[in-house]
């Protein structure tokens, strides 16, 4: 007997509606104004009749557009999304009994007795008939499973007919009452924000409809609140009813955790959806015939069973799960619910249909996906908002965590390797320099000439491009920071001052960790003293190299810092040896790789692979590097929409400039002392280190104040949010969005801040050194920084949430809570009825179901 014809329902829609029917509206941009101001005060609202067809769509357009929008979502989400599919199939009519006595009614007295009188209402009145007895304050209670829920939807239905009819009519809006529960929040602010969350109201024009009392609240899942703060949940709506006690007011709970409440609800009436009686059970099984025969023997013979089968959600469990079966084996099942929804649910696992898996995987994952729900106060499940608390304070964590760190990094060290080997050059026509890589496309001549009085570089074998290279590691650090972080900081003269002593600080300790590190490798190719001297010169360059950039990073995050309180978990010394070592590797193979195509000597490749090893090994292992991108694997935040607005962008163009002035001129001076010191001190005379560091420096100032002030005016401009539910039309559709909003971005952005750095690279090349190869040098920067532009774009504006998703569903997989193809997974359950899809989104088939796969989980967690 398939599910259809099982199921039982309190109410069913109107039979002309379109399966097809969709919302094809969203909310635009008049929606960002502070009030909901009709568009066209000469245009009439749609009239749509109580009695007409549901999908009539209007002939003219609403005046008020928002509002008409927000009940297109309305409808679209809970109607046609939830309530439709519940009401295919023959129902039985519910009863409702009035509790005036439910309510903390303020007129009530002691000696009241209007109050204490309990009736019943005729059979087939219909919810709206109770609501407007009620004034608009109702309380709807029954049991798990007695249709309350089902109740709202079609009070919901009803209301927003109403609501189309009648503009003066506040917005009937359903909200899931368990989340509030996670701030606790006074009601009025928790409604703005579900709205602007749940569905994408703007945050101006939902706080304006809700304080204006243009929204009617229809709250539902009281008894879902987490019992320790449910008593203060009802304070709140209390509180909500003093300011706004001229709203209407709907409430859902069940009976039970309702009476258990110290305080009750200030609402005008109470009614109680009745259990179902003896005789519509007995008519409902009769008109099954003989394939709930055994059924109807089992319900006469057994008291409990027939308790049990008074909610029409039970009734409907015991009938699929009695179905087809002969007395005789009806006789072994027991009226425990427990037990019957295990038969149930076994039932349903092992049907013919199954396929993929056994119902041996398919409970254990259910149960934990319950049980996460349940932990996190969701209904409806999202696979794109999963979360790594999922993981709980678990070895996964910590191992899911440094996964995304190191496979970020790693990609950085990747693409930063390969540049600056094509930045190096090679070999070409029997001479070795840059004429060889990237430098030559743009005519750049043989070897290091172009390089004209800068050819020698920085010293110690650092000629020609080899230098270049620190001009391109500093500027992508920096750069890094700066498209990573929320706001171009303000450098204070406390952040400079803390950036200044951390890069101190830390340059000396990392110049005497390479130093012992680098002697080794270099005595191997060059003897004990060439390893000694080369060793130390290289590794305290490097060192102080990474205190630069330490010290800069740490200043340019200062501001965020002292906003952060609690400090982020550091890296214990064994993760950070790891992460040297693999960034290490990575950035060197990449290096290697670039240079045998370039045709460079072995002996040439291995030297300059080990200072880049060293480099990356110190930098991104030790120097901060893996924490360029902050709060990396702690909360996912997928781009799933993108706004841009020209009106921020030029509203804070004049302080975002003040900002990147000043970062750039703080870049300029750190890195021209810097390198003028080391290239003065431990290689070449004074003057020529002075020239060469002030040309770095200008060079690297600019670049990085033109990142800094291209990264200000996205970061005012681009907004990201997430999908609204009736927007999500296929799974994990969020996800998938936000890796390509992140390419899309990027394919814009990164072109302009390349050519903009190409620009500055030109007028420090050419201004400053006096290089006649400076436009080429230009255009070979340019290309090369637009390319890290775009990586670096892509990961902070929605790659990071496509990384962090994929990688926290394997560790998902391999702790075994959830299989690898976990989409495929869902829509097999769903076939078998324990959930159904609504949009791209999933819901257990009923509360009473879910709670019942977290108990199992529970049971599985602590067997005793």
């Amino acid at each position: 007997m398939p599910w259809e014809e099982l199921a039982v329902f309190t109410s069913v829609l109107d039979e002309a509606e379109d399966e097809d029917r969709t919302d094809e509206y969203s909310l635009t941009p008049e929606m960002e104004t502070d009030s909901p101001t009709p568009t066209s005060e000469a245009t009439p609202l749609p009239i749509v009749d109580e009695q007409a067809d549901w999908d009539q769509e209007p002939v003219t357009v609403p005046r008020d557009i928002n509002r008409y929008r927000i009940l297109q979502r309305i409808r679209s989400r809970w109607i046609f999304g939830v309530l439709k599919p519940l009401s295919a199939t023959p129902l039985i009519p519910l009863r409702f009994q009035q509790r005036p006595d439910a309510t903390a009614n303020p007129w009530r007295t002691s000696h009241d007795f209007s109050q204490k009188m309990t009736f019943s209402y005729p059979e087939g009145t219909q919810i709206i008939d109770v609501f407007d007895e009620a004034s608009g304050e109702l309380l709807i209670l029954g049991e798990a499973g007695s249709g309350k829920s089902t109740l709202l939807l079609k009070l919901t239905q009803s209301l927003v007919k109403r609501a189309l009819n009648d503009d003066q009519l506040p917005i009937p809006i359903i909200f899931n009452l368990p989340s509030w529960a996670q701030k606790r929040a006074p009601l009025i602010d928790w409604l703005i924000e579900e709205l602007n969350l749940k569905y994408q109201v703007p945050v101006a024009l939902a706080r304006t409809l809700v304080t204006n009392d243009q929204v009617f609240p229809l709250l539902d899942g009281l008894d879902e609140v987490d019992l320790p703060v449910r008593p203060a949940c009802v304070e709140a709506i209390n509180a909500y009813r003093q300011e706004h006690g001229l709203v209407p007011l709907v409430v859902c709970c069940r009976s039970a955790d309702y009476n258990a409440l110290p305080e009750g609800l200030v609402l005008g009436n109470a009614i109680v959806v009745q259990p179902l009686t003896h005789q519509q059970i007995d008519d409902y099984v009769s008109r099954s015939g003989e394939d709930l025969a055994a059924m109807r023997v089992a319900l006469q013979a057994d008291e409990d069973l027939q308790e049990m089968a008074s909610t029409p959600l039970m009734l409907s469990i015991l009938a699929y799960s009695y179905g087809d079966m002969t007395p005789e084996e009806a006789q072994e099942l027991h009226s425990s619910r427990a037990i019957v929804l295990d038969q149930y649910i076994e039932r349903l696992l092992r049907r013919e249909t199954r396929q993929h898996y056994p119902p041996e995987q398919i409970k254990p994952w259910l149960s934990w996906l319950a049980w996460q729900m349940r932990k996190h106060n969701q209904t409806e499940f999202y696979i794109e908002r999963m979360q790594p608390d999922w993981l709980g304070n678990s070895p996964q964590l910590h191992g899911y965590q440094r996964t995304v760190i190191r496979f970020i990094t790693v990609l950085q060290c990747i693409v930063l390797g390969a540049l600056a080997a094509w930045l190096k050059g090679g070999l070409k026509n029997g001479v070795v320099g840059s004429g060889n890589g990237i430098l030559g496309l743009f005519g750049g001549g043989e070897g290091n000439t172009m390089m004209g009085w800068m050819a020698p570089g920085i010293g110690g074998g650092s000629q020609g491009g080899a230098s270049l290279i620190i001009i391109l590691s500093i500027v992508i650090w920096l750069v890094t920071i700066l498209v990573g972080s929320p706001s171009i900081p303000t450098l204070t003269p406390q952040a400079i001052r803390y950036g200044l002593f951390s890069g101190l600080r830390a340059g000396f300790k990392l110049g005497g960790v390479i130093s012992i590190i680098g002697i080794p490798f270099f005595s191997i190719v060059g003897g004990i003293q060439h390893g000694i001297s080369y060793g130390l010169g290289i590794g305290f360059f490097l060192g102080i190299l990474m205190g630069l950039l330490r010290g800069m990073g740490a200043g340019l995050r200062y501001e965020e810092q002292q906003k952060e309180p609690v400090p982020a978990k550091k890296a214990s010394f064994t993760d950070r040896v790891i992460d040297g070592l693999t960034f290490g590797v990575f950035g060197a193979l990449s290096f290697m790789v670039v240079e045998e195509l370039l045709q460079v000597s072995q002996q040439s490749t291995l030297i300059y692979s080990c200072i880049v090893f060293l480099f990356f090994f110190a930098a991104y292992g030790f120097g901060g590097g893996t924490n360029l991108f902050p709060a990396l694997a702690q909360t996912i935040k997928p781009a799933e929409t993108v706004l841009w607005s020209w009106s921020h962008m030029f509203g804070d163009m004049k302080e975002n400039s003040k900002k990147s002035v000043l970062v750039a001129l703080v870049t300029g001076i750190c890195v021209s002392v810097v390198i003028a010191s080391v290239t003065s001190l431990f290689f070449f005379n004074v003057r020529y280190g002075i020239r060469y560091g002030l040309v770095f420096g200008t060079i690297s100032g600019l670049i990085v104040g033109i990142a800094a002030f291209l990264t200000s005016m996205l970061q005012s401009g681009w907004s990201s949010t997430i999908l609204p539910p009736e927007k999500h039309t296929k799974p994990n559709e969020g996800i998938l969005r936000s890796g390509r909003n992140a390419l899309i971005g990027a394919c814009f952005f990164a072109p302009i801040g390349g050519v903009a750095s190409g620009l500055a690279c030109g007028i420090g090349f050419g201004l400053i050194g006096r290089l006649p190869a400076w436009p080429v040098m230009g255009m070979a920067f340019a290309v090369m920084l637009a390319i890290m532009f775009f990586v670096i774009f892509v990961i902070a504006h929605g790659g990071i949430a496509w990384i962090e998703h994929y990688t926290l569903r394997w560790y998902f997989w391999r702790a075994g809570f959830m299989p690898l193809r976990f989409v495929r997974f869902l829509e097999t359950v769903q076939a078998d009825a324990l959930v159904r899809k609504v949009g791209g989104g999933y819901m257990f088939t009923h509360r009473l179901i879910q709670e019942h796969f977290a108990r199992l989980y529970e049971r599985q967690d602590d067997p005793s």
